[in-house]
């Protein structure tokens, strides 16, 4: 019984080791079969179809100026894009028959670029396998057209360029604000040259009454001319500003004058005068203020005004304001070609000392005042005399006792249309009644 089982046990150990035997002799047939296929292929290749002919599409071409002549010169392709070439090359099956565009390499000969132009410069293909035997058969496009420019930069101002853009009915636009207003362009150096003015365009349409600000990219370039030049080939620091457009109100503003030094009642207008401008157009900040206003100029002493004498005063502005033509001041011209002067000599006693201290007494510590000149229409100063003359010293400021400078007013209660021509300042005493001793009194004489 134990001698059946054990040949049992034996046979099917025989039978399981000739099933892996055969197992593992299919596999390496199989691989005997590929070695086999290979190398037939290999064989067939190098006998029946030594070279082929393949085409490659889309390789991409490397345009690279390190280590050239155009970079030590400083030369900068300026119009050059990313381009692809399509190729036919030859060379044996079993090298190139699996080529696509990782395997062959574009690139562009730029051995010609020595100075600034422009070039037809030709694009070299060749294998990325150095051991490959390929022939590059054609190359499509075979050239590219390079220009090429010496760079330079310069700073320019930027001023705006808004043709649509207005203020509203009684509304006026100051000058735009561009930001950054200066701005660095990096080009051709000779294209540079050129430039004369700068522009920042703003192309939309607006009616304003109050402030805006806008951006934008859109720069034009002009030459001294007012040509447009062509910007395709400049670079700017800034490719966009922003433009501020500042809206004021129109304002219509009335010159006025006033006048100092009037003697007691004194017909202000019978002064005859005319101003360069009677009425200015003023830009205020203000949008919400009138449409009218008065301008007073700084006022003007009689004492100032003398025939063929013509005054100037500036045109007092509130912060912000401005006049739209530009005006700066007014010139105010006296008409006093029917008037005429005559010249007095006044004295002491003739003087009137008003509001003197209780208790004191004032005089005039010369005998006279002279070369006291008055003014007015001819027809009332040829017959003028010192009687119709009033000399008054006020001094009403004058508290304590000594000698002091003083104005003297000097005018007419019968005509109240002279002055004056001037100011006159005499040396007055004041004191106790017995300390003082008027001066004595002495004819005093007019002459014309």
């Amino acid at each position: 019984m134990e001698t059946s089982v054990n040949n049992s046990t034996e046979q099917k150990k025989k039978k399981k080791k000739n099933k892996t035997g055969e197992a593992l002799s299919d596999v390496g047939l199989k691989i005997l079969a590929l070695c086999i296929a290979v190398i037939s292929w290999f064989l067939l290749s190098i006998t029946q179809f030594p070279d082929i002919n393949k085409k490659v599409s889309k390789i991409p071409v490397d345009f690279n100026m390190t280590g050239t002549a155009a970079e030590s010169k400083g030369l900068q392709a300026l119009n050059y894009s990313d381009v692809t070439v399509d190729v036919e090359i030859q060379g044996m099956n079993y090298e190139i028959g699996t080529y696509d565009q990782n395997d062959l390499v574009a690139t562009i000969n730029l051995d010609p670029v020595t100075k600034a132009g422009t070039y037809q410069l030709e694009i070299d293909v060749k294998s990325a396998h150095p051991s490959d035997n390929v022939k590059v058969l054609s190359v499509t496009p075979a050239r590219v057209e390079v220009k090429f420019e010496q760079m330079s930069s310069v700073r320019m101002k930027v001023v705006d360029s808004s043709p649509n853009v207005a203020a509203d009915e009684g509304y006026t636009l100051g000058a735009p604000e561009v930001s950054p207003n200066i701005v660095t362009i990096e080009g051709p150096e000779n294209e540079l040259e050129k430039i004369a003015k700068v522009e920042a365009e703003y192309s939309g349409t607006e009616k304003l009454s109050e402030d805006m600000t806008v951006t934008t990219s859109t720069f034009k370039f002009y030459d001294s001319s007012g040509e447009l030049l062509d910007g395709s080939d400049f670079k700017l620091s800034d490719d966009q500003v922003t433009i501020k457009y500042v809206v004021y109100k129109k304002v219509a503003a009335e010159v006025e004058l006033k006048f100092t030094d009037q003697p007691p009642g004194f017909d202000i207008d019978s002064i005859p005068y005319t101003l360069s401008h009677d009425t200015l157009q003023i830009a205020s900040p203000l949008l919400d203020a009138g449409e009218e206003e008065i301008i007073t100029l700084d006022a003007i002493s009689l004492y100032e005004i003398q025939r063929g004498h013509t005054l100037i005063r500036d045109i007092p502005l509130s912060a912000g304001e401005s006049e739209m033509s530009n005006i700066k001041q007014i010139e105010i011209k006296f008409d006093l070609d029917d008037y005429a002067e005559k010249t007095f000599t006044i004295g002491a006693y003739k003087i009137e000392f008003q509001n003197v201290p209780k208790g004191k007494q004032a005089k005039l510590d010369t005998e006279s005042l002279y070369n006291v000149t008055m003014i007015g229409p001819k027809s009332i100063i040829e017959g003028l005399s010192l009687n119709d003359l009033r000399v008054v010293a006020d001094i009403s400021d004058i508290t304590a006792d000594g000698s002091f400078n003083h104005e003297i007013t000097v005018y007419s209660d019968k005509y109240h249309n002279i002055w004056n021509n001037g100011s006159h300042v005499g040396s007055i005493t004041v004191g106790e009644m017995t300390a003082v001793t008027p001066v004595s009194s002495s004819t005093s004489s007019g002459r014309s």
